[in-house]
C-alpha cells in the first residue's frame, strides 16, 4: 500500500469518528443527559406516594426533600426508608439515569444547623456522617438548605461547614449544592465549596416570582462573584397570593382555569404560566447558568399542561 493511500484512509477514519462523536453529542444535548444545563426538581417526602417515575424523562436531577440535620451525623426518614420510596428512586436511576440528591434541612427543618456549624469538631462529625449516609443510600450528593443563618457569625460558619463537607465528599465524587433565598449571601469559602447554588427566586413581596425579579436575583448573585455555571435559577410550580401571602395553590389546581399560556395572574394569585417558565428557562440558558431548579415537581399538572414539559422542551 502506498504512503498516500494510507494518509487518505487515515483522514477518512478521522472524519468518520468526528462525525460519529458530533452525532452523539447532538443527541446528548437534545435529551439533556450529558448537558451541563441541569433541570433539577425537588420532591418533598409527602409527595412520594403520588409520584410516578415517568417524571425522570424531564429531569436531569431530583432532590429528595428532606432530612433534619443531626449534630451526630445521623439522619432519619421513615419515608425515605419505605419500600415505595426506594422503588421510585431506583426506577429514576435505572430507567432515566436521573441523579438523586438528598436535601438536608429546609423550612421548619433547619434546627440544629447553627450548633453543627459552630466548631471544627462538630462540622467534621456532621460532614463525615453525611458522606457515609449518602453513599449508603446511593445518593449522588447532598443539598443543604439552612433557613436561615441569623447573623454574620452563623453565615461565616456556614461557609466553613460547606467547605468541610466538600472535603469529605470529594474523594467519593459526591456533589454538594446549597439552596439559598435571593436575599441571602454566602462567603467566598462557601461559594468555592459548592458545585451549585439553587437560587430560590420566588416568595418575594407582591407578585412573588416575576421574570424581572428573577433577572435581578441572578445579577445579585453574579455581582457576589458566584460563577454563572454554579447558579440554578429557581422556578415556582405554584401560585401565591399577591395580597394574601398565606394563600397558595399548586399549578395542578391553577392550570385547568388558565385560558392562555401568557397568563400569570388569577383570582388574586400570582404564578408562572407556560410562557414565563419558557422565558425564564431561556434566560438561564442565555446567561449560561448551570440550569434551573423547580419547587416542586409534585405541584405540576399532567399532560400538555405540564410546566416540567415546557422546561425540558426549552432546553432542547
Amino acid at each position: 500500500m502506498s504512503h498516500s493511500i494510507q494518509i487518505r484512509r487515515s483522514r477518512l477514519l478521522v472524519l468518520v469518528v468526528l462525525s460519529f462523536l458530533s452525532t452523539v453529542h447532538a443527541d446528548d444535548v437534545a435529551t439533556g443527559t450529558n448537558s451541563p444545563f441541569r433541570i433539577v426538581g425537588y420532591l418533598p417526602d409527602y409527595r412520594v406516594e403520588m409520584t410516578d417515575s415517568a417524571i425522570g424523562k424531564d429531569l436531569t436531577d431530583l432532590v429528595f426533600f428532606s432530612v433534619v440535620p443531626d449534630p451526630r451525623g445521623n439522619f432519619e426518614s421513615k419515608i425515605l426508608e419505605s419500600p415505595k420510596t426506594k422503588t421510585l428512586l431506583k426506577k429514576l436511576r435505572d430507567e432515566h439515569k436521573t441523579q438523586i440528591h438528598l436535601c438536608v434541612g429546609g423550612w421548619e427543618r433547619s434546627q440544629g444547623f447553627a450548633a453543627i456549624a459552630a466548631t471544627p469538631a462538630s462540622r467534621k462529625k456532621f460532614a463525615s456522617g453525611l458522606s457515609h449516609y449518602c453513599r449508603h443510600h446511593h445518593f449522588a450528593g447532598a443539598d443543604l438548605d439552612w433557613e436561615h443563618p441569623q447573623n454574620a457569625v452563623e453565615s461565616k460558619n456556614y461557609g466553613l461547614l460547606l467547605s468541610e463537607i466538600a472535603r469529605e465528599f470529594k474523594p467519593h465524587e459526591l456533589r454538594l449544592t446549597a439552596a439559598m433565598a435571593a436575599w441571602q449571601t454566602l462567603t467566598p469559602e462557601g461559594i468555592k465549596a459548592v458545585d451549585a447554588i439553587h437560587l430560590m427566586s420566588y416568595d418575594a413581596d407582591g407578585k412573588h416570582s416575576t421574570f424581572e425579579q428573577s433577572k435581578i436575583d441572578v445579577q445579585k448573585f453574579l455581582d457576589a462573584k458566584v460563577p454563572a455555571e454554579k447558579i440554578r435559577l429557581g422556578l415556582p410550580f405554584y401560585g401565591r397570593g399577591i395580597v394574601q401571602r398565606d394563600m397558595a395553590k399548586p399549578w395542578s389546581e391553577i392550570a385547568p382555569q388558565v385560558k392562555s399560556s401568557d397568563t400569570d395572574e388569577l383570582d388574586g394569585l400570582y404564578f408562572n404560566g407556560p410562557a414565563t417558565i419558557r422565558a425564564k428557562t431561556g434566560y438561564a440558558k442565555q446567561m449560561k447558568l448551570g440550569g434551573v431548579m423547580i419547587w416542586e415537581v409534585g405541584q405540576d399538572a399532567p399532560g400538555e399542561a405540564s410546566l416540567l414539559k415546557v422546561t425540558r422542551e426549552t432546553n432542547q
